[in-house]
């Protein structure tokens, strides 16, 4: 072979190579650019509504957030002053909505913006599923608690609001087990929907009437619990009525702890909070729901997540007491390290808007110098001589004050004496002066620009 022959082909090889890894580099730019667009894109937002009276809230929020904290999203929680603002819901993909103002409902329905709710299921509103601890279990687990100290008697059950979602569960739990010891009589005292005097007087009247019968009381929310333990502290009934609630909290773990409460229950408000914000991110996804149940509501079945429960005995409150606590405290922490946070950057824009407003007090000022400035060359220019003048008079008053002082100093006397003239000056020599001036004036802005440059 020659070498000709062989320079040829040892040059198409070459060609073929460097073409081979251009479009191996070309692709694997391509692939780079790719990639890289894919990672920008909108932040996702949240909202969130939840009710302003649960025990627990901070610890739903805790929940949330610390999902939330783990992706780009953006939680947006709507207290009533949020809620009342124009657009509330703008830019949120679900509301998670427990409780709050009724017409955030309205505005997710009206701008097409999925309902998530938490715990409660809200009249009138159409849901995509429902996050709720099982209320059913929990009536049961607080007459478990109740039978394992009380045998026989009266037993009072607390009833929360009738319209409120899991009313009839935890009754129907509460005797579930109560009905297998029939020396136990049940009474039962609803609260009213709006207030719990009604409730805290009808266990006031029952008291009195039934001194010494009633052995416990079952109690279905924090609040109530709360309640009951007033009354039985005025009534000095506390050391010998039970007192079990169905809705553990901080406080009521501080109560189960000084003996004022023998038993509660734990519905997980941190899980609820976890499984909202999954459920939310599920619905914007448009990915299916891990669905455990369901519940009926006036819409049909509503696809639910249940969450477990569990009793808080004295057995385990230590446990339950320290997690409960210790989340808590972080909670608000973190709630402190947000609003200090947020008054920072009010902070920041406020001394922006202070900084333009004194910049634009600052170019006023400018203008109002500028105006003046061209007000007292205005004046400069009445002093001009007018056409036609024959004659020029100055009038110049002048006042003398003679003051007359003893030996010490003292003013014993004044006069005053005023004298006017009238002089006469030729208009030549005014003009003369007038033109003398404006030469002046000429020649010192001259020097001025001078040294300006």
């Amino acid at each position: 072979m020659s070498k000709r022959v062989r320079s040829l082909l040892v040059i198409l090889s070459l060609c073929l190579s460097l073409t081979i890894t251009g479009c191996g580099l070309q692709a694997l730019l391509g692939n780079k650019n790719k990639t890289s667009s894919t990672k920008g894109g909108t932040e996702t937002v949240i909202a969130v509504s939840l009710d302003e009276e649960d025990p627990n809230k901070l610890l739903i929020t805790k929940g949330i957030d610390d999902l939330a904290k783990k992706e780009d999203v953006q939680v947006k929680y709507l207290d009533k002053s949020a809620a009342a603002k124009e657009s509330p819901l703008k830019g949120a993909k679900v509301l998670i909505y427990q409780g709050g103002d009724e017409k955030l409902l309205k505005s997710a329905e009206t701008e097409k913006i999925p309902v998530l709710a938490l715990s409660q299921l809200p009249v009138g509103a159409k849901l995509v599923g429902i996050i709720t601890p099982d209320q059913e279990k929990a009536g049961e687990l607080m007459a478990q608690t109740l039978v394992s100290k009380v045998a026989e008697g009266q037993v009072i059950i607390l009833q929360g609001d009738p319209s409120e979602t899991g009313f009839q569960e935890r009754l129907a739990g509460n005797k579930a087990v109560l009905s297998k010891y029939p020396k136990i009589i049940v009474q039962n005292i609803v609260s009213s929907p709006d207030s719990e005097s009604v409730a805290k007087q009808g266990l006031v009247d029952f008291l009195q009437k039934n001194p010494d019968k009633v052995q416990g009381i079952l109690a279905h929310t924090e609040k109530l619990a709360v309640l009951a333990n007033e009354v039985l502290k005025q009534a000095q009934l506390d050391k010998k009525i039970i007192l079990v609630g169905g809705q553990a909290s901080v406080s009521s773990l501080e109560r189960m702890s000084k003996g004022a409460q023998v038993g509660d229950v734990d519905t997980s408000p941190y899980l609820q909070g976890v499984n909202a914000y999954q459920w939310a991110q599920k619905v914007i996804k448009k990915e299916s729901l891990d669905v455990n149940n369901s519940i009926t509501s006036e819409q049909g079945e509503i696809p639910a997540k249940i969450i477990q429960v569990k009793a808080v005995t004295s057995d385990n409150l230590a446990v339950i007491q320290k997690s409960y606590t210790k989340t808590l405290e972080s909670a608000e922490q973190e709630k402190k390290q947000t609003e200090e946070k947020d008054k920072g950057k009010k902070g920041d824009q406020a001394s922006q808007d202070q900084g333009d407003s004194k910049k634009e007090e600052s170019q006023a000022g400018d203008k109002q110098g500028s105006s003046n400035g061209g007000e007292k060359q205005a004046e400069g220019k009445s002093g001009d001589i007018p056409p036609g003048v024959q004659k020029v008079t100055e009038r110049i008053k002048t006042e003398t004050t003679r003051e007359y002082f003893d030996e010490q100093g003292k003013v014993i006397g004044t006069e005053k004496t005023e004298n006017e003239q009238v002089k006469t000056v030729p208009p030549e020599m005014l003009k003369q002066q007038s033109e003398q001036s404006k030469q002046s004036s000429s020649d010192q802005g001259s020097e001025s620009g001078k040294e300006k440059k």
